[in-house]
């Protein structure tokens, strides 16, 4: 049985605030960090910025004060350890506003930022039914959350609505199919090569009390009970319909499904299997989404105000 809307809630901000519980951010595995990297070479390669954070910065260049907003920031780890830095390097005065559910994570994001000397304003909302003020913002960041929302036209007419003219949007995010789940070209991929792995390899470090061994890829539906990609398919048909597109960087047709938290942690980089998989499965990964073999499961994407 489907899970209801106040049970994903409540399951939801308990699941994040045990996520960041005396932290800033998710913790990720080693080679995780290596994905991220390829994926950053791949928006510089397309922006001539390395990542959102100096897309961000590079685009209020100049200017001596903007407003920010983070959309579903969590503790805003992206916000005050990504843009805060970059925008006080340029001696941009910033008043960041971030807008969460999950009321003790915007606490300890709001401790946090009064440390580091960061105007901040928190809002504790459902985004899904969310008003923001009307031409607000300079910028408003949406940092891996917006496939936890269903409303996804809605919270995109908000922003473009929030935006200032010359404001800018910019997300990272999953568009998937929904549920997390792999369209079937991608499954296809996905177990021929999950079958010639070690078994060392397919030990699941999240999803069971304890590490498990999986002997066959489950294509899992993860909203079933929850928000995870409850909508992944609308993200970028709404961003599109809402906002005007800038930049648009697909990424990541395989990748998520070896090297991410679930099964991140069996590779240690520093023995030479160990980083020859995952280097092979890096490289297949930009094959298939080269060639238009497989869809993205990732993108970086920049919008501009839609005024018409």
């Amino acid at each position: 049985m489907l899970a209801t809307y106040e049970e994903r809630l409540k399951r939801e901000i308990a699941h994040y605030e045990r996520v960041f519980k005396g932290r800033m951010s998710q913790e990720v595995p080693p080679v995780w960090l290596k994905v991220e990297a390829h994926f950053a070479d791949r928006i510089k390669a397309a922006t001539g910025a390395e990542n959102l954070y100096a897309y961000v910065a590079r685009h209020v260049e100049g200017r001596r004060s903007i407003d920010v907003l983070g959309l579903g920031s969590g503790a805003c780890g992206n916000e005050l350890d990504g843009i805060a830095p970059l925008l006080r390097s340029q001696e941009c005065e910033f008043t960041l506003t971030c807008i969460d559910i999950n009321e003790a994570a915007l606490e300890q994001a709001e401790y946090e930022a009064s440390n580091r000397g960061v105007r901040f304003r928190r809002l504790v909302q459902d985004i899904n039914r969310m008003r923001l003020e009307e031409q607000q913002y300079d910028v408003i960041v949406a940092y891996a959350s917006l496939h936890h929302f269903l409303a996804l036209d809605h919270i995109a007419a908000e922003v473009n609505r929030a935006l200032k003219p010359g404001g800018i949007f910019v997300t990272v995010d999953i568009p998937t199919r929904n549920g997390y789940l792999m369209w079937d070209e991608t499954l296809e991929v996905v177990n021929t090569l999950w079958g010639v792995l070690p078994p060392k390899y397919k030990i699941a470090h999240t999803g069971f009390p304890e590490p498990t061994f999986v002997p066959l890829y489950e294509n899992i539906d993860y909203s079933a009970s929850g928000f995870e990609c409850i909508n992944s398919e609308a993200i970028l048909p709404a961003l599109r319909s809402h906002l005007h597109e800038l930049a648009f960087v697909p990424a990541l047709s395989i990748a998520r499904r070896f090297l991410d938290t679930r099964f991140g942690a069996n590779y240690d980089l520093n023995e030479s299997l160990d980083a020859a998989i995952s280097n092979f499965i890096m490289q297949m990964d930009a094959y298939y989404l080269q060639e238009g073999i497989l869809k993205p499961e990732t993108f970086f994407g920049a919008y501009g105000k839609r005024t018409a």
